[in-house]
């Protein structure tokens, strides 16, 4: 049994994810790979790889052709103590259907996130988020095998990005939930409601149209600033109007494949440089 769960672990493992805004803005699809204790997500203009062996997280910005490495323990702790009260409720509905070609289940997560200032305010963030989970995707075994050899000590709030603490905290709870399923994910569909009155939602629908907007404005300027903005952007999604979301993402995954993966894959490319940073 021992080497058998070894030659799990070392087995490839790779498929791409398209995130799907609402509103219909541009697509963004990210390939992503499994080898060994090396995982990559390759954003196209971005990537990260993170070492487990290793404890380092690397990353490369490929339009600039610069990377920078940092270890586990210079990153954000999403074990840490907070004053963010999240509740999740997880409920598998029974329902089954057919997705890319794969026989999907369905589980439904619901999340309640709160915190002082919302309770002082009397209201808090809804997230929803409907999974079709399927254990007939090639390698669904071996990422399975991944995530519950290295789920204590991942780095989940490096991955997850900087913005709302509260948001940021909610969605590490999400993702550990979704990691300790058994199959992979072969569609998921998050919306991000107000909680309180219509008055309340309204506000936080029209601060979350003004965030999309800074984070346009600085995508237009250009410079270092407009990668990172152009993730957070994809990330934060958009709401269909009068939805009464706040946002609304549709994350579609398919090409899974355990075909082996080049070492080279991980590694950063000959002639970058290194940041400061």
């Amino acid at each position: 049994m021992t080497l058998a769960a070894g030659i799990v672990a070392r087995a490839d493992f790779s498929y791409s994810s398209t995130r799907k805004a609402a509103s219909g803005a541009a697509e963004q699809t990210i390939k992503h790979y499994i080898k060994g204790q090396k995982m990559k997500d390759d954003h196209g203009d971005t990537a990260t790889v993170i070492d487990f062996d290793a404890q380092t997280i690397t990353s490369i910005n490929q339009s600039q052709k610069t990377y920078s490495v940092k270890k586990f323990s210079d990153l954000g702790d999403a074990h840490a103590p907070s004053d963010v009260d999240i509740k999740v409720d997880v409920k598998k509905t029974g329902e089954v259907k057919t997705i890319a070609g794969f026989k999907a289940n369905e589980v439904v997560f619901t999340m309640d996130v709160d915190n002082p200032q919302s309770q002082k305010a009397g209201r808090k963030i809804l997230v929803e988020m409907d999974l079709w989970i399927s254990k007939d995707v090639p390698g669904s075994s071996e990422m399975r095998a991944f995530y519950e050899k290295n789920g204590s000590r991942f780095p989940w709030s490096a991955l997850m990005g900087s913005g709302n603490p509260g948001m940021q905290k909610a969605m590490v709870a999400l993702q550990r939930q979704i990691a300790s399923l058994d199959g992979v994910p072969v569609m998921q569909v998050i919306k991000v409601k107000a909680g309180g009155s219509s008055a309340e939602a309204a506000v936080m629908q029209q601060r979350m149209a003004q965030a999309r907007e800074r984070l346009e404005d600085m995508i237009k300027q250009g410079g270092p600033q407009a990668d990172a903005a152009k993730q957070a952007l994809a990330r934060m999604g958009s709401a269909s109007p009068g939805s009464g979301n706040l946002f609304e993402t549709t994350m579609e995954f398919e090409g899974f494949s355990t075909a082996a993966i080049p070492d080279a894959v991980f590694a950063v490319p000959a002639g970058y440089q290194k940041a400061d940073k």
